[in-house]
Protein backbone atom coordinates (compact mmCIF):
# COMPACT_ATOMS: atom_id res chain seq x y z
CA UNK A 1 0.00 0.00 0.00
CA UNK A 2 0.87 3.81 -0.43
CA UNK A 3 2.85 4.75 2.56
CA UNK A 4 0.33 7.33 4.95
CA UNK A 5 1.90 10.67 5.17
CA UNK A 6 2.96 11.55 8.91
CA UNK A 7 -0.37 13.25 9.38
CA UNK A 8 -1.66 9.97 8.75
CA UNK A 9 0.25 8.19 11.18
CA UNK A 10 -1.15 10.79 14.38
CA UNK A 11 -4.63 10.07 13.62
CA UNK A 12 -6.58 7.15 15.62
CA UNK A 13 -8.62 6.12 13.11
CA UNK A 14 -7.29 4.18 9.98
CA UNK A 15 -8.65 5.29 5.98
CA UNK A 16 -8.52 4.07 3.93
CA UNK A 17 -7.99 6.19 0.19
CA UNK A 18 -8.30 3.91 -3.52
CA UNK A 19 -7.06 0.82 -3.97
CA UNK A 20 -3.70 -0.82 -2.36
CA UNK A 21 -0.67 -0.39 -5.57
CA UNK A 22 2.55 -2.51 -5.50
CA UNK A 23 5.18 0.41 -5.34
CA UNK A 24 7.42 -0.74 -7.99
CA UNK A 25 9.21 2.63 -8.48
CA UNK A 26 12.60 0.93 -7.27
CA UNK A 27 12.44 -1.68 -9.69
CA UNK A 28 11.58 1.14 -12.48
CA UNK A 29 14.59 2.54 -11.17
CA UNK A 30 17.12 0.02 -11.34
CA UNK A 31 16.02 -0.88 -15.35
CA UNK A 32 16.78 2.81 -16.24
CA UNK A 33 18.91 2.45 -19.08
CA UNK A 34 23.42 2.24 -18.40
CA UNK A 35 23.58 5.11 -20.55
CA UNK A 36 21.15 7.20 -18.87
CA UNK A 37 23.12 6.13 -15.95
CA UNK A 38 26.24 7.10 -17.32
CA UNK A 39 25.03 10.23 -18.16
CA UNK A 40 23.85 11.28 -14.43
CA UNK A 41 27.02 9.96 -12.93
CA UNK A 42 29.21 11.95 -15.22
CA UNK A 43 27.15 15.40 -14.59
CA UNK A 44 27.27 14.75 -11.02
CA UNK A 45 31.18 14.76 -11.40
CA UNK A 46 31.34 17.90 -13.05
CA UNK A 47 29.10 19.74 -10.56
CA UNK A 48 31.55 18.81 -8.08
CA UNK A 49 29.99 16.23 -6.53
CA UNK A 50 31.29 13.24 -5.00
CA UNK A 51 29.19 10.23 -6.49
CA UNK A 52 29.64 6.96 -5.09
CA UNK A 53 30.24 4.03 -7.56
CA UNK A 54 28.65 1.56 -5.18
CA UNK A 55 25.38 3.41 -4.54
CA UNK A 56 24.62 3.22 -7.62
CA UNK A 57 25.57 -0.32 -7.93
CA UNK A 58 23.30 -0.73 -4.90
CA UNK A 59 20.31 1.27 -6.42
CA UNK A 60 20.74 0.03 -9.77
CA UNK A 61 21.23 -4.13 -8.97
CA UNK A 62 20.75 -5.09 -13.18
CA UNK A 63 23.97 -2.88 -13.98
CA UNK A 64 25.85 -3.19 -10.82
CA UNK A 65 28.50 -5.25 -12.73
CA UNK A 66 28.94 -2.46 -15.42
CA UNK A 67 28.54 0.46 -12.64
CA UNK A 68 31.79 -1.08 -11.17
CA UNK A 69 33.82 -1.95 -14.16
CA UNK A 70 33.05 1.05 -15.90
CA UNK A 71 32.47 4.32 -13.82
CA UNK A 72 35.94 4.42 -11.81
CA UNK A 73 37.36 4.53 -15.87
CA UNK A 74 34.89 7.46 -16.12
CA UNK A 75 35.58 9.40 -13.24
CA UNK A 76 39.77 9.03 -14.35
CA UNK A 77 38.53 10.16 -17.84
CA UNK A 78 36.45 13.08 -16.14
CA UNK A 79 39.81 14.17 -14.32
CA UNK A 80 41.83 14.00 -17.43
CA UNK A 81 39.63 16.69 -18.91
CA UNK A 82 39.31 18.78 -15.54
CA UNK A 83 43.76 18.33 -15.60
CA UNK A 84 43.58 19.84 -18.80
CA UNK A 85 41.45 23.06 -18.67
CA UNK A 86 42.93 23.98 -15.73
CA UNK A 87 46.54 24.05 -17.27
CA UNK A 88 44.84 26.50 -19.89
CA UNK A 89 43.56 28.36 -17.20
CA UNK A 90 46.91 28.38 -15.20
CA UNK A 91 48.42 28.97 -19.02
CA UNK A 92 46.41 32.46 -18.98
CA UNK A 93 48.15 34.02 -15.47
CA UNK A 94 48.84 37.83 -16.06
CA UNK A 95 52.53 37.85 -16.28
CA UNK A 96 52.55 41.00 -14.78
CA UNK A 97 49.92 42.20 -12.14
CA UNK A 98 48.78 45.74 -11.60
CA UNK A 99 50.23 46.06 -8.27
CA UNK A 100 53.89 46.31 -6.61
CA UNK A 101 52.89 46.55 -3.60
CA UNK A 102 50.35 44.34 -1.23
CA UNK A 103 49.37 44.18 2.37
CA UNK A 104 52.67 45.49 4.06
CA UNK A 105 54.82 44.07 1.27
CA UNK A 106 56.36 45.79 -1.51
CA UNK A 107 57.12 42.84 -4.01
CA UNK A 108 60.92 42.60 -5.55
CA UNK A 109 61.04 39.44 -8.42
CA UNK A 110 58.78 36.70 -8.94
CA UNK A 111 60.62 33.56 -7.32
CA UNK A 112 58.06 30.73 -9.35
CA UNK A 113 54.85 30.05 -10.28
CA UNK A 114 52.88 26.84 -9.34
CA UNK A 115 49.44 25.55 -9.79
CA UNK A 116 47.26 28.10 -8.32
CA UNK A 117 49.69 30.72 -7.29
CA UNK A 118 52.45 33.42 -8.38
CA UNK A 119 55.32 32.94 -5.09
CA UNK A 120 57.38 36.76 -5.16
CA UNK A 121 59.92 37.59 -3.22
CA UNK A 122 59.18 40.72 -0.65
CA UNK A 123 60.26 43.24 1.16
CA UNK A 124 57.88 43.24 4.44
CA UNK A 125 57.81 47.12 5.20
CA UNK A 126 56.18 47.19 8.59
CA UNK A 127 59.37 44.31 9.66
CA UNK A 128 61.80 45.63 7.42
CA UNK A 129 63.44 41.94 6.58
CA UNK A 130 62.39 39.70 3.14
CA UNK A 131 59.88 37.83 2.74
CA UNK A 132 57.99 35.57 0.14
CA UNK A 133 54.32 35.90 -0.71
CA UNK A 134 52.11 33.96 -2.79
CA UNK A 135 49.47 35.69 -4.30
CA UNK A 136 46.53 34.20 -6.13
CA UNK A 137 46.81 35.76 -9.25
CA UNK A 138 42.97 36.60 -10.22
CA UNK A 139 40.53 38.15 -8.49
CA UNK A 140 38.13 36.80 -5.91
CA UNK A 141 34.81 37.42 -8.20
CA UNK A 142 36.75 35.23 -11.57
CA UNK A 143 37.99 32.15 -9.43
CA UNK A 144 35.50 31.90 -6.26
CA UNK A 145 36.06 28.67 -6.00
CA UNK A 146 39.72 28.42 -5.98
CA UNK A 147 39.77 30.79 -3.15
CA UNK A 148 39.07 28.59 -0.34
CA UNK A 149 41.94 26.17 -1.40
CA UNK A 150 44.10 28.80 -1.61
CA UNK A 151 43.22 30.16 2.15
CA UNK A 152 43.10 26.58 3.58
CA UNK A 153 46.93 26.28 2.11
CA UNK A 154 47.58 29.63 4.08
CA UNK A 155 45.95 27.65 7.55
CA UNK A 156 47.39 24.44 6.90
CA UNK A 157 50.91 25.35 6.75
CA UNK A 158 50.55 28.11 9.30
CA UNK A 159 49.16 25.55 11.82
CA UNK A 160 52.45 23.25 11.35
CA UNK A 161 56.04 24.28 13.24
CA UNK A 162 58.73 22.48 12.25
CA UNK A 163 62.79 23.30 11.18
CA UNK A 164 62.13 21.67 7.69
CA UNK A 165 58.49 23.02 7.06
CA UNK A 166 58.54 26.59 5.09
CA UNK A 167 56.49 28.81 7.83
CA UNK A 168 53.83 31.01 7.18
CA UNK A 169 53.22 34.24 8.84
CA UNK A 170 49.90 35.75 7.92
CA UNK A 171 47.43 35.93 5.11
CA UNK A 172 44.73 38.65 4.16
CA UNK A 173 42.90 40.20 0.84
CA UNK A 174 43.36 43.41 -0.92
CA UNK A 175 41.99 45.14 -3.73
CA UNK A 176 40.30 41.70 -4.76
CA UNK A 177 43.20 39.91 -4.45
CA UNK A 178 44.52 36.99 -1.82
CA UNK A 179 47.56 36.60 -0.84
CA UNK A 180 49.50 34.81 2.59
CA UNK A 181 53.12 35.73 4.09
CA UNK A 182 55.62 33.12 4.82
CA UNK A 183 59.44 33.02 5.19
CA UNK A 184 61.76 33.54 2.77
CA UNK A 185 64.27 30.81 2.20
CA UNK A 186 67.21 31.74 0.40
CA UNK A 187 67.57 27.83 -1.41
CA UNK A 188 67.13 26.33 -4.41
CA UNK A 189 64.56 24.15 -5.87
CA UNK A 190 65.31 19.97 -5.71
CA UNK A 191 64.01 20.00 -8.96
CA UNK A 192 67.04 22.29 -10.28
CA UNK A 193 69.33 20.35 -8.43
CA UNK A 194 68.43 16.60 -10.41
CA UNK A 195 68.42 19.16 -13.46
CA UNK A 196 72.02 20.55 -12.84
CA UNK A 197 73.29 16.96 -11.88
CA UNK A 198 71.77 15.58 -15.24
CA UNK A 199 74.67 18.33 -17.07
CA UNK A 200 77.28 18.29 -14.48
CA UNK A 201 78.92 16.32 -11.75
CA UNK A 202 79.90 18.21 -9.08
CA UNK A 203 77.43 21.28 -8.19
CA UNK A 204 77.63 23.64 -4.89
CA UNK A 205 75.31 24.83 -2.97
CA UNK A 206 75.75 28.10 -2.57
CA UNK A 207 76.56 28.91 -6.21
CA UNK A 208 73.32 27.57 -7.47
CA UNK A 209 71.65 29.49 -5.06
CA UNK A 210 73.89 32.83 -6.18
CA UNK A 211 73.41 31.84 -9.71
CA UNK A 212 69.58 31.47 -9.61
CA UNK A 213 69.65 34.84 -7.99
CA UNK A 214 71.39 36.59 -10.23
CA UNK A 215 69.03 35.12 -13.11
CA UNK A 216 66.15 36.33 -11.20
CA UNK A 217 67.36 39.55 -10.32
CA UNK A 218 68.35 40.41 -13.95
CA UNK A 219 64.94 39.74 -15.17
CA UNK A 220 63.44 42.12 -12.47
CA UNK A 221 63.16 45.78 -13.40
CA UNK A 222 63.16 46.57 -9.57
CA UNK A 223 67.24 46.01 -8.58
CA UNK A 224 67.35 46.27 -5.27
CA UNK A 225 70.58 45.89 -2.51
CA UNK A 226 70.07 41.97 -1.16
CA UNK A 227 71.46 40.80 1.77
CA UNK A 228 74.75 38.63 1.14
CA UNK A 229 73.38 35.34 2.93
CA UNK A 230 75.80 32.82 0.53
CA UNK A 231 79.05 34.34 0.90
CA UNK A 232 81.07 31.64 -0.63
CA UNK A 233 83.80 30.01 1.73
CA UNK A 234 87.41 29.49 -0.21
CA UNK A 235 87.62 26.07 -2.17
CA UNK A 236 88.04 22.96 -0.19
CA UNK A 237 86.71 24.44 2.61
CA UNK A 238 84.47 22.32 4.84
CA UNK A 239 81.71 24.98 4.37
CA UNK A 240 81.93 24.30 0.73
CA UNK A 241 79.14 22.02 0.76
CA UNK A 242 78.24 20.09 -2.65
CA UNK A 243 76.84 17.22 -4.81
CA UNK A 244 77.48 14.76 -7.02
CA UNK A 245 75.56 12.30 -8.94
CA UNK A 246 76.89 9.83 -6.27
CA UNK A 247 76.77 11.91 -3.12
CA UNK A 248 74.57 9.07 -1.71
CA UNK A 249 75.08 9.92 2.12
CA UNK A 250 73.94 13.70 1.07
CA UNK A 251 70.94 11.98 -0.91
CA UNK A 252 69.78 9.95 2.14
CA UNK A 253 70.56 13.44 4.63
CA UNK A 254 67.88 15.08 2.24
CA UNK A 255 65.35 12.12 2.28
CA UNK A 256 65.93 12.12 6.13
CA UNK A 257 64.87 15.86 6.59
CA UNK A 258 61.67 15.63 4.07
CA UNK A 259 60.73 12.36 5.69
CA UNK A 260 60.84 14.70 8.85
CA UNK A 261 59.03 17.16 7.66
CA UNK A 262 56.27 14.89 6.30
CA UNK A 263 56.09 12.92 9.76
CA UNK A 264 55.57 16.17 11.29
CA UNK A 265 52.95 17.16 9.41
CA UNK A 266 51.02 13.45 9.71
CA UNK A 267 51.29 13.81 13.25
CA UNK A 268 49.54 17.18 12.79
CA UNK A 269 46.72 15.36 10.91
CA UNK A 270 47.90 16.39 7.94
CA UNK A 271 48.65 15.01 4.30
CA UNK A 272 50.72 16.97 2.34
CA UNK A 273 49.91 15.54 -1.13
CA UNK A 274 52.34 16.56 -3.16
CA UNK A 275 55.46 15.82 -2.79
CA UNK A 276 58.11 16.06 -4.79
CA UNK A 277 61.22 17.78 -6.30
CA UNK A 278 59.74 21.34 -6.89
CA UNK A 279 58.53 21.58 -3.40
CA UNK A 280 61.30 20.86 -1.43
CA UNK A 281 63.89 23.92 -1.58
CA UNK A 282 67.76 23.43 -0.16
CA UNK A 283 69.76 25.87 1.42
CA UNK A 284 73.31 26.85 1.26
CA UNK A 285 74.11 25.04 4.83
CA UNK A 286 72.34 21.67 3.38
CA UNK A 287 68.99 22.49 4.88
CA UNK A 288 65.65 20.73 3.40
CA UNK A 289 62.39 22.85 3.62
CA UNK A 290 59.14 21.56 2.55
CA UNK A 291 56.44 24.14 0.90
CA UNK A 292 53.18 24.22 -0.70
CA UNK A 293 50.87 22.52 0.88
CA UNK A 294 47.86 23.47 -1.44
CA UNK A 295 46.66 20.10 -2.08
CA UNK A 296 47.10 19.03 1.65
CA UNK A 297 43.74 17.01 3.23
CA UNK A 298 42.98 16.18 6.78
CA UNK A 299 44.77 12.75 7.12
CA UNK A 300 41.86 11.17 9.02
CA UNK A 301 39.33 12.30 6.75
CA UNK A 302 37.62 9.25 5.76
CA UNK A 303 36.58 9.16 1.56
CA UNK A 304 33.43 8.14 1.09
CA UNK A 305 33.33 5.16 -1.65
CA UNK A 306 33.52 7.65 -4.27
CA UNK A 307 36.59 8.49 -6.80
CA UNK A 308 37.41 11.86 -6.34
CA UNK A 309 36.97 14.43 -9.29
CA UNK A 310 39.62 16.34 -8.41
CA UNK A 311 43.16 14.82 -7.83
CA UNK A 312 45.69 17.57 -8.40
CA UNK A 313 49.61 17.18 -8.34
CA UNK A 314 52.14 16.08 -10.65
CA UNK A 315 51.22 12.54 -12.01
CA UNK A 316 54.59 11.03 -11.70
CA UNK A 317 54.87 11.33 -8.32
CA UNK A 318 51.39 10.31 -7.35
CA UNK A 319 50.98 7.07 -6.08
CA UNK A 320 48.22 4.34 -7.20
CA UNK A 321 45.78 4.53 -4.92
CA UNK A 322 45.06 8.36 -4.94
CA UNK A 323 44.14 7.70 -8.74
CA UNK A 324 41.36 5.39 -7.85
CA UNK A 325 40.57 7.98 -5.06
CA UNK A 326 42.19 6.73 -2.02
CA UNK A 327 44.50 8.27 0.30
CA UNK A 328 46.41 7.50 3.04
CA UNK A 329 49.72 8.20 5.03
CA UNK A 330 51.46 5.75 2.38
CA UNK A 331 50.71 7.85 -0.40
CA UNK A 332 53.05 10.70 0.44
CA UNK A 333 55.99 7.53 1.75
CA UNK A 334 55.18 6.70 -1.96
CA UNK A 335 55.52 10.70 -3.07
CA UNK A 336 58.85 10.45 -0.86
CA UNK A 337 60.13 7.24 -3.04
CA UNK A 338 59.57 8.90 -6.08
CA UNK A 339 61.59 11.90 -5.73
CA UNK A 340 64.34 10.01 -3.96
CA UNK A 341 64.65 7.92 -7.24
CA UNK A 342 64.99 10.95 -8.94
CA UNK A 343 67.21 12.57 -6.97
CA UNK A 344 69.38 9.73 -6.65
CA UNK A 345 69.67 8.50 -10.63
CA UNK A 346 68.61 11.95 -12.33
CA UNK A 347 65.85 10.40 -14.20
CA UNK A 348 61.93 10.16 -12.52
CA UNK A 349 60.95 6.09 -12.07
CA UNK A 350 58.66 6.73 -14.65
CA UNK A 351 59.45 8.71 -17.97
CA UNK A 352 56.10 8.41 -20.42
CA UNK A 353 54.94 11.65 -21.67
CA UNK A 354 51.83 10.09 -22.41
CA UNK A 355 49.52 11.34 -19.97
CA UNK A 356 47.62 7.74 -20.30
CA UNK A 357 51.08 5.58 -20.34
CA UNK A 358 51.97 7.26 -17.39
CA UNK A 359 48.80 6.34 -15.88
CA UNK A 360 49.27 3.02 -17.04
CA UNK A 361 52.77 2.52 -15.64
CA UNK A 362 52.32 3.73 -12.04
CA UNK A 363 49.31 1.62 -11.83
CA UNK A 364 51.01 -1.43 -13.73
CA UNK A 365 54.53 -1.47 -14.06
CA UNK A 366 57.28 -2.05 -11.39
CA UNK A 367 59.67 0.67 -12.24
CA UNK A 368 63.37 -0.35 -13.25
CA UNK A 369 65.30 -1.11 -9.97
CA UNK A 370 68.15 1.50 -8.90
CA UNK A 371 70.77 -0.75 -9.07
CA UNK A 372 70.47 -1.61 -12.67
CA UNK A 373 70.70 1.90 -13.82
CA UNK A 374 73.55 2.57 -11.43
CA UNK A 375 75.46 -0.37 -9.76
CA UNK A 376 76.90 2.06 -7.36
CA UNK A 377 73.75 3.33 -5.43
CA UNK A 378 73.90 1.34 -1.73
CA UNK A 379 71.63 -1.65 -1.82
CA UNK A 380 69.98 -0.50 1.53
CA UNK A 381 69.18 2.83 -0.30
CA UNK A 382 67.64 0.85 -3.40
CA UNK A 383 65.95 -1.67 -0.75
CA UNK A 384 64.44 1.77 0.68
CA UNK A 385 63.29 3.22 -2.52
CA UNK A 386 61.32 0.57 -3.49
CA UNK A 387 59.72 -0.07 -0.31
CA UNK A 388 58.34 3.08 -1.05
CA UNK A 389 57.46 2.79 -4.71
CA UNK A 390 55.34 -0.86 -3.69
CA UNK A 391 52.00 -1.05 -5.87
CA UNK A 392 50.12 -2.01 -3.16
CA UNK A 393 49.96 0.33 -0.27
CA UNK A 394 50.26 -2.23 2.34
CA UNK A 395 53.48 -3.05 0.94
CA UNK A 396 55.39 0.03 1.85
CA UNK A 397 56.11 1.68 4.72
CA UNK A 398 52.97 2.30 6.68
CA UNK A 399 53.80 5.34 8.15
CA UNK A 400 56.62 8.57 7.84
CA UNK A 401 58.03 7.13 10.96
CA UNK A 402 58.48 3.64 9.66
CA UNK A 403 60.74 5.04 6.42
CA UNK A 404 62.86 7.30 9.14
CA UNK A 405 63.20 4.24 10.89
CA UNK A 406 65.13 2.90 7.71
CA UNK A 407 66.39 5.74 6.26
CA UNK A 408 68.14 6.73 10.04
CA UNK A 409 69.28 2.71 10.09
CA UNK A 410 70.92 2.97 6.71
CA UNK A 411 72.86 6.08 7.11
CA UNK A 412 74.44 3.73 9.90
CA UNK A 413 75.44 1.50 7.37
CA UNK A 414 72.44 -0.98 9.41
CA UNK A 415 70.71 -3.70 6.92
CA UNK A 416 67.18 -2.77 5.65
CA UNK A 417 64.63 -5.59 4.75
CA UNK A 418 62.14 -5.29 1.71
CA UNK A 419 58.41 -5.07 2.84
CA UNK A 420 56.92 -6.62 -0.44
CA UNK A 421 54.87 -9.39 1.02
CA UNK A 422 52.63 -9.81 -2.16
CA UNK A 423 52.23 -9.84 -6.45
CA UNK A 424 50.56 -6.45 -7.29
CA UNK A 425 49.01 -8.20 -10.28
CA UNK A 426 45.59 -8.16 -8.08
CA UNK A 427 46.40 -4.33 -6.73
CA UNK A 428 43.94 -2.10 -9.20
CA UNK A 429 41.21 -5.16 -8.04
CA UNK A 430 41.99 -5.23 -3.98
CA UNK A 431 41.96 -1.13 -4.48
CA UNK A 432 38.48 -1.29 -6.44
CA UNK A 433 36.87 -3.58 -3.42
CA UNK A 434 37.63 -1.27 -0.94
CA UNK A 435 36.39 1.75 -2.64
CA UNK A 436 32.95 -0.54 -3.44
CA UNK A 437 33.20 -0.02 0.72
CA UNK A 438 33.80 -3.70 1.40
CA UNK A 439 36.89 -3.64 3.48
CA UNK A 440 38.84 -0.68 4.87
CA UNK A 441 40.70 1.92 3.11
CA UNK A 442 44.45 0.71 2.31
CA UNK A 443 46.85 0.89 5.40
CA UNK A 444 43.75 2.43 7.56
CA UNK A 445 44.38 -0.77 10.29
CA UNK A 446 47.79 0.59 10.69
CA UNK A 447 46.49 4.61 11.80
CA UNK A 448 49.49 5.90 9.70
CA UNK A 449 50.67 9.39 9.85
CA UNK A 450 50.32 8.95 13.86
CA UNK A 451 53.88 8.84 16.00
CA UNK A 452 54.37 6.20 17.88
Amino acid sequence: MNNPSPAENEDTEFQLLGLPVNDDSHTLRSREPFEVLVSQFVDELRQGKLPSVERYARRFPPHAARIRDVFPMLAMLEQTRITKEAQSIRRNMPERFPFTRIGDCELISELGRGGMGVVFQARDLQLGRLVALKILPWRVSIVPEWVARFEHEARTAAQLQHRNIVPVFRCGQENGYCFFVMQFINGVGLDRVIDRLRSTDDIVYSEEIQRQESQRLSRSKKAISLPNTTSEPAAGSPGRRKLTRTSWSSFTKIAIQTTQAIRAAHSAGILHNDIKPGNLLLDADGRVWVTDFGLSQPIEKQRSPALDPAIAGTLRYIAPERLLGQQSASCDVYSMGATLYELCLQRPAFEHSDREELTRSIMEVRPVRPRNINRDIPRGLETIILNCLEKHPLDRYPSADALLADLLRHSRDQSIGSTSRRSFSGFIKAVRKRVSGNSDPPGSGNQPGKSS
